[in-house]
C-alpha cells in the first residue's frame, strides 16, 4: 500500500468517525434556548434608537446586558434618521430576525435600505447583527 493510498484510507476512516459522532450527538450540551421575541425586539429597538440619537454603537456594550451590534452603515458613521421594525419575528437558529426598513443620511444624501437584523440573547450578552446583503 502506497503512502498516498494509506493517507486516503486514514482520511476516509476519520471522516466516517466524525460523521458518525455528529449524527449520534456526542452527548454534548443541549441546544440553546430560543430567544424570547419580545425581549429581542426590545433590545433591537434600544440599539436602533441609540443609533438614531447619534450614539456610538460601542456605548451599548456598557449596559446590562451588554449589546454587541454589527451594522456596516453604523460603523461607516451613516446617520439613521428613521426605521420601522416590520411584522412578526422569524426564527433564525436560537435567535430571531426582523425586516427593518432604514432611512439613512450619508454624505449629504438620503438612502432608503431594507435591512434584516438577527438578535441572539445569552446570559449578560445580546448580539444584534445586520444580515442582509444590501450594504
Amino acid at each position: 500500500m502506497s503512502i498516498r493510498t494509506r493517507s486516503t484510507a486514514v482520511t476516509a476512516v476519520l471522516s466516517l468517525l466524525l460523521a458518525a459522532s455528529m449524527a449520534a450527538g456526542c452527548g454534548g450540551e443541549a441546544a440553546p434556548t430560543p430567544a424570547d421575541p419580545s425581549a429581542a425586539k426590545e433590545f433591537l429597538t434600544r440599539a436602533l434608537d441609540a443609533w438614531k440619537e447619534g450614539k456610538p454603537k460601542d456605548s451599548l456594550t456598557k449596559g446590562s446586558p451588554s449589546l454587541l451590534v454589527n451594522d456596516p452603515d453604523w460603523e461607516r458613521k451613516s446617520k439613521l434618521t428613521a426605521y420601522t421594525i416590520e411584522g412578526d419575528p422569524q426564527p433564525l437558529g436560537a435567535g430571531v430576525k426582523w425586516s427593518v426598513p432604514l432611512t439613512l443620511s450619508a454624505r449629504g444624501k438620503t438612502l432608503d435600505k431594507k435591512a434584516e437584523y438577527a438578535v441572539n440573547i445569552a446570559e449578560g450578552l445580546v448580539s444584534i447583527s445586520r444580515i442582509d446583503l444590501d450594504l
